[in-house]
Parts: C-alpha cells; sequence; structure tokens
C-alpha cells in the first residue's frame, strides 16, 4: 500500500526499506531544487504521520542526512535543507544522479518495467559486477621541486593509484575545488598548504605538505597501500 506525504511516497511492498525510501527521496528532492538550501522540512511527528510509519524511522534519516552534510538540525528550529554550498558540494559528488535520470526517461520510452529494471540491476551487481577496488587517487598540485617531482615519480612507479598533477594558477577556483573533491589526497608545497587547506576540508580530502618531516611519513604509508 503506497502512502503519500506532502513530498514522499512511499511503498510498504517495496524490497527498499522505508528508511532507505526516504533518504533517497529527500536527496532527489535537494538534488531536483524541489527542496532549496535553508527550506525547513516536516518535523519527525508530522512526516511519521503523514507516512503512517514510526517517528524514529524520521528521526533516524534525518540524522544520517545530517551526517551527510544536507540537513541542518537546531533546536527551536526544526530540520532545514543545509547551506547553498553544502548543497552544490553534494551535487557535485554525486554525479550520478543525471545518468539515473536518463537511464530511467529511456526505460519508459521501451515501456520496461522500472521496478524489473533497478531490481535486475542490483542483482547483476552483486553476482556478475563485484566492485573493483577503486584505485586511490592523488592530486599533485604545483609539484615543481625536486622533493614533489620524486614523490609523483615513486607513486607513477610503486603504485596503480590515479595520479594528476596541476598548474594551479591556470585553473579557476571553480575548477581547482572540482579537482580536489575529486581527489582522495591533495600533495603540494608548503606555501601553497595553507590556502588550499580550507578546500580539503570543506570536501573531507587529505592534504600533505611535501617537505613536511609530519607528512612525508604519512604519503609513504599512503604509498605502501596503494
Amino acid at each position: 500500500m503506497e502512502n503519500s506525504g506532502a513530498l514522499f511516497n512511499v511503498d510498504t511492498r517495496s524490497p527498499l526499506p522505508i528508511h532507505v525510501q526516504i533518504k533517497e527521496q529527500i536527496k532527489w528532492l535537494i538534488g531536483k531544487e524541489l527542496l532549496k538550501p535553508g527550506d525547513p522540512l516536516p518535523s519527525t511527528n508530522q512526516l511519521a504521520d503523514q507516512l503512517s510509519i514510526n517517528r524514529n524511522t524520521i528521526q533516524s534519516v534525518y540524522a544520517q542526512l545530517k551526517e551527510d552534510g544536507l540537513l541542518l538540525m537546531q533546536k527551536g528550529r526544526g530540520t532545514r535543507v543545509a547551506d547553498e554550498r553544502q548543497i552544490e558540494r553534494f551535487k557535485r559528488d554525486h554525479p550520478h544522479f543525471a545518468f539515473t535520470e536518463k537511464m530511467i526517461e529511456e526505460a519508459r520510452k521501451e515501456n520496461l518495467a522500472l521496478d524489473d529494471l533497478l531490481l535486475s540491476g542490483f542483482a547483476y551487481v552483486q553476482l556478475f559486477g563485484e566492485r573493483q577496488q577503486r584505485k586511490p587517487r592523488y592530486l599533485f598540485i604545483e609539484c615543481k621541486d625536486s622533493s614533489c617531482i620524486f614523490y609523483l615519480d615513486e607513486i607513477k612507479r610503486l603504485t596503480s593509484a590515479d595520479v594528476q598533477s596541476l598548474d594551479i594558477s591556470s585553473l579557476s577556483e571553480e575548477d581547482a575545488i572540482r579537482a580536489i573533491g575529486a581527489a582522495d589526497v591533495i600533495v603540494t608545497r608548503s606555501d601553497l598548504a595553507e590556502k588550499l587547506q580550507k578546500f580539503a576540508d570543506e570536501a573531507g580530502k587529505t592534504i600533505i605538505t611535501v617537505g613536511s618531516t609530519r607528512d612525508v611519513p604519512l604519503l609513504l604509508n599512503l604509498v605502501r597501500h596503494s
């Protein structure tokens, strides 16, 4: 039986747990800007009543999305969509939404049953599409001095990591932020580290300063495990 809230539709017959349905629907509503930065969400009691489910389920979903940086939960102010910067980062880090939407549109044109398609795809991944361990991604920024080039060459020689180097002076700030967001580890000179640290922190990435007695052992340890 389907239940409709103001924004959500949940189906108790679906193989997806209710909390997963709601969580993923909130992500879509945010991604398509039907929920905008700062918009309020229903209280846990309101949404639980609308959907006829346990309020603890809503509380758990909101808490998970808060941890993901998509929601703000403040006493006295309720639950709201996070600020614009957080939402833009979410969109940048999750490009699969556009691909999913395109795939579903194509499936509809072919009159395919969407539930069958999605469940079949999930089963395929379980059986045949075991995810290969993703290669770590290293981003070397302004790597021009000899010590930096040494580590760049060693990582290329000793690991199968995806290694990219770039000259940040040739990039816009938006492109630099995008490159940092796509990397796992950022390696740069000490004079650039402070400038880049705020971008790395916002993206939740590790930044390593070549020449630092603290950071170089960390880099070497990362290389050994790549």
